[in-house]
């Protein structure tokens, strides 16, 4: 074991799968120079030189680029930097990557990774906020769009072992990494397996009374809600989905029944947000099994920077709070 952060595993990962399989090339910008814009790929290009092309600050058009590359043969990691940049390439992502297969009749598969940083800084653990461009959560946007896969992980062993599976994967996925766990470091394998997006959910505390279903960067908010409610004599489980699209419907479906209750967290706003389809998903599993349910997201505004992204963003108290609402129902 050693430990990594977490851009140190995403630059693991992709060393490693671009020695593995020579179709991988990495494409964005500052990619040579810097990196990346987060440095997360740091040492890739002094290793593979002939594969990491530096793009134009154009998301729009070289991630049209990607696609091409990706039906062409190749198997292609696309940085976006801000997940809000997504923005501009949504028709990319939206219209091309994810209706190649179909439109193709299965005949052609668009073997692409999109990386970006999702959410804020992490202004709730101390950090400073990056304002309102810089700070969305974007999964809430894709989660409607058949054909993407949506991996979201916090920790730098998850980011590790996912972003290799993403990068074997035939189908174009969204690869979120945290802006808050930037700086985490964890300790991880000297060797780190591929983690399958199928049945990707990991249990992080069991619990009796309560399943809460933490989101990215609203897991060490959520662990910590866990341990205050523990002194309160209330059990809560605590599970970290890891991947959204494929949901692990029937893990969290197994707590729901044995709980009987549901509190899903994530940094984005409720309304349209993950949380919602969590929660519409397990009731359609499990409704008689169910005593009360409710999702806990960031206030229905634009994240504000500095420190006011820990004012909008769920903190420990609130989640210490909801749960006790879902408790006393």
């Amino acid at each position: 074991m050693r430990q990594l952060y977490l851009n140190r595993a995403i630059a693991e990962a992709v060393a490693q799968e671009m020695k593995r399989d020579e179709r991988v090339v990495l494409i964005g910008e500052d990619i040579i120079n810097r990196g990346g814009g987060m440095s997360t790929f740091l040492g890739v290009y002094d290793q593979f030189p002939d594969r990491c092309l530096d793009m134009p600050i154009a998301e729009s058009g070289f991630t049209h680029f990607g696609n091409g590359a990706a039906l062409a043969g190749m198997r292609p990691i696309v940085d976006l930097m801000f997940s809000d940049f997504s923005a501009l390439a949504f028709d990319a992502i939206v219209n091309g990557a994810a209706k190649f297969r179909f439109n193709s009749q299965g005949e052609a598969c668009v073997p692409i990774v999109y990386v970006m940083v999702n959410g804020g800084r992490g202004a709730y653990t101390g950090g400073v906020g990056s304002g309102c461009n810089h700070s969305q959560c974007v999964e809430g946007w894709f989660q409607n769009i058949p054909g993407l896969k949506i991996v979201a992980p916090y920790y730098p062993s998850d980011a590790l072992g996912l972003l290799k599976a993403s990068i074997r994967d035939d189908d174009p996925v969204l690869f979120l990494y945290a802006e808050g766990s930037l700086g985490v470091r964890e300790a991880v394998p000297e060797e780190m397996e591929p983690i399958p997006l199928h049945h990707a959910a990991k249990i992080m505390r069991e619990g009796t009374d309560l399943t809460i279903v933490a989101v990215q960067a609203m897991v060490p908010t959520a662990l910590k809600a866990v341990e205050e409610l523990e002194k309160a004599g209330i059990s809560a489980e605590l599970i970290d989905p890891r991947v959204l699209i494929p949901l692990d419907l029937e893990k969290i479906t197994a707590s729901v029944r044995k709980t009987r209750r549901l509190l899903v967290v994530h940094e984005a706003p409720s309304r349209g947000g993950i949380g919602a389809e969590i929660l519409s998903a397990v009731t359609q599993e499990a409704l008689r099994d169910m005593k009360a349910a409710r999702v806990l997201g960031a206030k229905n505004i634009p994240v504000g920077s500095g420190f006011a992204e820990s004012l909008i963003i769920p903190q420990v108290e609130d989640v210490v709070r909801a749960a006790r609402e879902v408790i006393a129902q």
